[in-house]
């Protein structure tokens, strides 16, 4: 055998076997060095502090406090103004009329600097509320609404009248979210608006109402001074005050709460010591239920609402002793104005405040009502069968004041009351719309124009299901109104 078939020999028998030796011995080698070696060491650690600046703290203290639901868009910016002090003017009408300190009185008609740091927490937390439309304001459901027209007695003609004023309202409204261009006395008739909106349980989230409402709520929470008056017209503060107060019992909007609570302390701070209210919320001897009307009903709203006020509830105790103690009339059976001497207007305003204020059944409301009991309803000058023109100028006035009294305080009483008026007023106000394609609105009011005659007709129509005839009758008699069944809510505001 030759060199040259040795060196063969060794390539195919021995360098094989000893390249894989070599091989696996490498392998073995590095995974000992893997094995043995220290761990690398760990990257130190970095605390990172993040500090908020008060406006982001701010913020998101505002969001967590109410549930933020995507509202509707909002096709432009609003920007708020405030009336001018020459934009409120007081109205020439009767004494007894809202907005309007009365003849030969001194109340101010003026508003205030206002508080413009409530107009821009009002921007952030504006949204829909978890708790919108629960307990006393479940009526103002769409199920709710259906419900409780079918109940007490309304109907879709009556509905469809309220859509076609409420779509006049979003037309007519100023940019600045007041109707002052159709109508004086802007921040009392912008609460009667939005108190007509509120009714029917729109929100700034609503699809179609939405925008509209949002706009005046802003305009009269920017109307308020630091010191918490809206005016210095106690009718107009009154009215504002209630329309803010059921905005935040629905919407549960913080900015409301701030202005509710403010609007409040003025009115219970106002309070005569017998209970009564005044001009100017003057302390004199002097007393006026129709001033006093508007302030029991913006006290109900705040209760109802849940204003936190300590002194709300001896409040709403001191009314309902100046009612049945003071402003009732023994001899007439009714109630009086600024005496005791029964008319029509105040016998349904002392009515309706007892019932809401928690005295549902007191013999002052028996006799009050039945004092009411054949007040009759007819739009003075409509001839049958004739439709209302806009712009008609009537020769007499319609009473829209004693009817929004009465109306609510016959559907608080139920039964026979309410089935007689009902079938009145519901269809005089329906005929009586001046109705343009999908809008709608009424005139001739007694104490203002469009705005004012429009609003109180609204609220009217909406009595179905506004408040249900569902308070508790502290003097454990059983009166009771079209019941609802086993589901009534039963409220005692005391």
């Amino acid at each position: 055998m030759d060199a040259k078939q040795i060196q063969r020999l060794i390539k195919q028998h021995i360098w094989g076997p000893v390249g894989s030796v070599v091989f696996h011995v490498i392998i073995v080698g590095m995974l000992l060095v893997f094995a043995v070696a220290p761990p690398p060491e760990a990257a130190p650690e970095v605390e990172v502090s993040m500090m908020e600046t008060k406006a982001d703290v701010l913020e998101e203290v505002m969001k967590t406090e109410i549930e933020k639901v995507e509202t509707p868009p909002v096709q432009d910016d609003v920007t708020v103004e405030r009336p001018d002090v020459a934009t409120v003017s007081t109205m020439d009408v009767p004494s007894d009329a809202p907005g309007t300190g009365g003849a030969g009185n001194s109340e101010g008609a003026g508003i205030g600097s206002g508080d413009k740091s409530l107009a821009t927490g009002f921007e952030v937390a504006m949204a829909k509320s978890p708790l919108v439309m629960k307990g006393l304001y479940s009526g103002r459901t769409q199920g709710g609404r259906k419900g409780a027209l079918s109940a007490f007695g309304g109907s879709k003609r009556g509905e469809d009248a309220v859509l076609r004023a409420l779509r006049w309202f979003k037309a007519k409204q100023d940019p600045n979210g007041s109707w002052a261009s159709q109508e004086g006395n802007p921040l009392a008739f912008a609460g009667l608006a939005l108190l007509a909106f509120l009714a029917h349980g729109e929100t700034p989230a609503s699809p179609e109402f939405g925008q509209t409402v949002e706009k005046a709520m802003k305009y009269v929470v920017s109307a308020q001074q630091p010191n918490g008056a809206f005016s210095g017209n106690s009718y107009e503060h009154a009215i504002c005050t209630y329309a803010i107060s059921e905005g935040f019992g629905l919407t549960k909007i913080m900015a409301l709460k701030d202005a509710m609570d403010k609007g409040i302390n003025i009115i219970v701070e106002g309070q005569q010591l017998g209970g009564g209210y005044d001009y100017s919320y003057a302390k004199k001897e002097r007393w006026d239920l129709s001033v006093a009307g508007w302030q029991f009903q913006a006290m109900k709203a705040a209760k109802m609402a849940g204003c936190s006020n300590p002194k709300l509830d001896d409040a709403i105790k001191k009314g309902l002793s100046f009612l049945s103690d003071i402003a009732y009339d023994p001899k007439g059976g009714g109630f009086g104005y600024a005496s005791p001497a029964s008319t029509p207007s105040m016998t349904s305003a002392g009515a309706l405040c007892m019932q809401l204020m928690g005295k549902p059944a007191a013999p002052q409301v028996r006799t009050a009502l039945k004092y009411i009991e054949e007040m009759p309803c007819v739009w003075t000058g409509a001839k049958e069968n004739e439709k209302p023109k806009p712009g008609a100028k009537e020769a007499a006035k319609q009473p829209l004041y004693t009817w929004y009294y009465a109306t609510q305080a016959k559907f608080q009483k139920g039964n026979k009351d309410w089935d007689s008026w009902n079938q009145r007023f519901a269809k005089t106000l329906i005929q009586n719309q001046i109705v343009e394609g999908p809008l709608g609105h009424w005139e001739g009011g007694d104490h203002g124009g469009a705005v004012y005659s429009t609003a109180l007709c609204t609220l009217m129509l909406e009595v179905y299901y506004r408040y249900l005839p569902t308070f508790k009758h502290v003097e454990g008699e059983k009166e009771s109104a079209p019941t609802k069944k086993s589901d009534d809510v039963v409220v005692d505001v005391i």
